[in-house]
């Protein structure tokens, strides 16, 4: 957790234990109203998707926890990784292309795995690894828990309109409110197998297609579903949610 010695203030948790209660809040989930909401569910995979306006081939991906490198192969799509309204795409492996890869494995005695697909130039990560900062200034308020749909990265608190930075150079790559629990979303591509998500913006400032530099302002806060003012941060490598605090620096 590198290093992290903060106390974190989570319910039904021992302070600083993070890997014990992740996924708990120190929010009360209820409304202004009082009433509790209804929880968002994590949405299940369709075998086949309908491009609607605003989509991108990594928001999808994104929504149903795909590696976007797949969904490209399964269906055919270039290094560009442009789709249009209306194209139905598939979103699990199609038998010849599991055949195809089987074959492969055979013949060669190696697995085929996504690296051997088309990979994109769109966009060129700095020499070296990767280096993250916060996206925000705040208290941690819910942490990453791996076995949780809704927990799939953290929270952190602040104050309504304040500026949110992009964690990491790279490529902003969707930008948009159509995928359920994440209200207005940044999507950006800091590596080919690094994307980073802020959710729950007030305004987003950058567009689709802009290259963004760590700690540049790309959004302000926004209120949660519950109606307060967070942002909700999440770090997937090809594909899949990992622990931001496994990246991030000691806050």
């Amino acid at each position: 957790m590198n290093g992290i010695l903060r106390a974190v203030t989570v319910t039904g948790c021992c302070v600083g234990l993070l890997a014990g209660c992740a996924g708990a809040l120190n929010w009360n989930p209820r409304g202004s109203s009082g009433q509790a909401q209804e929880p968002v569910t994590a949405e299940p995979i369709p075998g086949q998707y309908t491009i609607r306006p605003g989509d991108t081939l990594y928001s999808i991906a994104w929504r149903y926890g795909l590696d976007y490198h797949d969904v490209a192969a399964w269906n055919g799509i270039g290094s560009d990784y442009l789709i249009k309204p209306g194209q139905t795409l598939v979103l699990a492996a199609p038998s010849r292309y599991i055949a195809s890869s089987t074959k492969s494995a055979t013949r060669k005695g190696v697995v085929v795995t996504r690296s051997q697909a088309a990979v994109s130039e769109d966009y060129a990560p700095p020499s070296g690894p990767l280096t993250w900062i916060w996206p925000a200034k705040g208290a941690l308020v819910r942490l990453y828990h791996p076995n949780h749909p809704l927990s799939k990265g953290i929270d952190i608190s602040g104050v309504r309109g304040q500026d949110i930075m992009a964690a990491a150079p790279g490529k902003v790559v969707y930008t948009g409110s159509a995928i359920i629990g994440y209200g207005n979303l940044i999507i950006i591509k800091n590596s080919e197998q690094f994307l980073s998500a802020y959710a729950d913006n007030d305004s987003m400032l950058v567009r689709e297609g802009q290259t963004v530099k760590a700690g540049e302002r790309i959004a302000t806060m926004g209120l949660d579903r519950d109606g307060h003012p967070l942002l909700h941060f999440e770090i997937r490598y090809n594909g899949k949610p990992v622990n931001p605090l496994s990246y991030l620096p000691a806050h």
